[in-house]
C-alpha cells in the first residue's frame, strides 16, 4: 500500500468520527432548545438539501481551482466555522438561526469535500491495492460510526452539549493537519481548462455518467440500492420490531447492534478476500445483491425475533463485500481526472433519491403495512443484480481498470 495513503486514512476515519459527533450534538441541541421533533428533524434535511446544491456547484470550483488548493481551503474553512459554533454555542439559545446558518455553509462544505476526498483514493492506490484500499475505509468508517454513536450519546449525557462539541472541533484541526500534509500529494491533480463554458462544466459530470454505459449501469445499481436502503431508516426498523416482532424499542436497539455487528465483520471479511474479490469483481458484485434480495425478503416475512438478529448479522457482511466490489468498479471505470465531477454528480443523484426514497417507503409501511417495505427493497436488490449481470456483459470484451492511472 501506497505510505501516502495512509494519512488519507487518518482523515477520512476522522471526518466520519466528526460527523457522527457534530450530527448528534446539534440535534440533540436543538430539540432541547425547541422541544420540537420536527425542528430536530428539519437539521438532516437541512443538511442534505445543501448538500445536493453543493455537488450542483462543485464541477465549477473543480474548474477555477487548483486540486490541492481547494481541498485545504475547503478543510480550512470548516475547521474555522466548527471552531466558531463551538465557542458560542452556548450563546445561540436565542440565535436558533445564526446555528442553522452555520450548519448550512458546512453542509455546502462537505457537499464540496466529500467528492473531492473519494477522488483521491485510486489516485493513490491502485490494482488489487484499490480493494483493500476501500475495504479499509469502508471497515473504519462503520467502526468510528458506531463507536461514535455510543460514545457521544454518553458524552452528551454526562458533559453537556458545548463540551462534547469541542471534542469534534479540536478532531477537525487534526484532520486540517493531514489535509495539509497530503497538500504536496495532490498537486499534479490534472486540471481542466478555465475556459471552459460554465454551462457545460456543470454538465459535464452528467454527460460522463450518462455516454459512460459502465458508470451508466453502476449508477442504476447505486440508484436502486439506495432506494432499497432506505428500508434500514429508524422508523421502519422500529415499527418492524413491533408490528411484525411483536417487540419494543429494546429489541429495535439489539437488532441495529446486531447489524452493526455484521457489518465490522464484513469489514474484516473484505479486506481478507481482497484478492478473491478483485479476481471476481462482477460476481461479487452480482453474487451480493442477489444475497442482500434473499436476506431482505426473510427478513421481512419473518415472525421470529432471534432469527431477526441472526439474518442482521448475515447482512453486514454481504453488504460490505458488494458496496467494496461496486465502489471499485465505479472509480475503474472513469478517468481519474474526471472523477471528481462524476462523484459530484452521482452524490446529487443519490441524495436525491434517497430523500423521495424515505417519503415512499413511509407511505408504504402506512398504507399496506411494514412487511411490504422490505418486500419491495428485496426486489430493488433484484434490480441492482440484473444491472450488474449487464455490466459484466459490456465489460467481457473490455477489461475493467483501464482508465486509472498512477499520480
Amino acid at each position: 500500500m501506497n505510505i501516502a495513503f495512509y494519512p488519507y486514512w487518518a482523515a477520512k476515519t476522522l471526518l466520519s468520527l466528526i460527523n457522527v459527533i457534530y450530527i448528534m450534538v446539534i440535534t440533540t441541541f436543538i430539540y432541547g432548545l425547541t422541544g420540537s421533533v420536527l425542528s430536530a428533524a428539519m437539521f438532516p434535511l437541512i443538511q442534505i438539501i445543501a448538500r445536493i446544491i453543493a455537488g450542483l456547484t462543485l464541477p465549477l470550483l473543480v474548474n477555477r481551482f487548483p486540486f490541492s488548493r481547494l481541498l485545504i481551503s475547503i478543510s480550512i474553512a470548516k475547521t474555522l466555522i466548527m471552531t466558531c459554533i463551538a465557542i458560542s454555542l452556548n450563546h445561540l439559545i436565542s440565535q436558533l438561526p445564526l446555528l442553522l446558518l452555520g450548519v448550512i455553509v458546512l453542509s455546502f462544505l462537505d457537499g464540496w469535500e466529500t467528492p473531492l476526498l473519494k477522488t483521491l483514493t485510486p489516485r493513490l492506490v491502485q490494482g488489487e491495492d484499490l480493494i483493500k484500499a476501500n475495504s479499509l475505509l469502508s471497515f473504519s468508517n462503520q467502526t468510528v460510526t458506531i463507536v461514535g454513536y455510543a460514545m457521544t450519546g454518553f458524552a452528551v449525557m454526562n458533559w453537556g452539549a458545548s463540551q462534547t462539541f469541542w471534542a469534534a472541533t479540536s478532531l477537525s484541526w487534526a484532520v486540517l493537519i493531514f489535509m495539509i500534509a497530503m497538500g504536496s500529494l495532490t498537486r499534479n491533480v490534472e486540471q481542466p481548462q478555465k475556459s471552459a463554458v460554465s454551462r457545460n462544466v456543470l454538465r459535464e459530470g452528467w454527460s460522463i455518467l450518462w455516454k459512460n454505459p459502465s458508470l451508466r449501469l453502476i449508477t442504476l445499481m447505486d440508484i436502486a440500492q439506495a432506494l432499497a436502503g432506505s428500508i434500514w431508516i429508524g422508523a421502519v426498523t422500529l415499527a418492524f420490531a413491533k408490528e411484525a416482532l411483536g417487540r419494543g424499542e429494546g429489541w429495535w436497539g439489539l437488532m441495529n447492534s446486531s447489524y452493526a455487528a455484521g457489518t465490522m465483520l464484513g469489514g474484516i471479511l473484505a479486506l481478507s478476500l481482497a484478492k478473491r474479490i478483485q479476481k471476481h469483481l462482477f460476481a461479487s458484485m452480482t453474487m451480493g445483491s442477489l444475497l442482500c434480495s434473499l436476506l431482505t425478503v426473510v427478513y421481512g416475512l419473518n415472525n421470529l425475533p432471534w432469527l431477526a438478529l441472526v439474518l442482521c448479522i448475515l447482512m453486514g457482511p454481504v453488504h460490505q463485500i458488494r458496496d467494496v466490489a461496486q465502489q471499485t468498479a465505479l472509480q475503474n471505470s472513469v478517468p481519474v481526472e474526471s472523477l471528481t465531477k462524476v462523484y459530484a454528480t452521482h452524490g446529487v443523484l443519490i441524495s436525491t433519491v434517497m430523500s423521495v426514497s424515505i417519503v415512499i417507503f413511509g407511505l408504504v409501511a402506512d398504507q399496506l403495512g411494514v412487511r411490504w417495505v422490505y418486500l419491495i427493497g428485496g426486489a430493488l436488490f433484484i434490480v441492482s443484480a440484473i444491472c450488474s449481470l449487464s455490466l459484466s456483459r459490456v465489460h467481457r470484451n473490455q477489461p475493467i481498470g483501464k482508465h486509472t492511472k498512477n499520480m
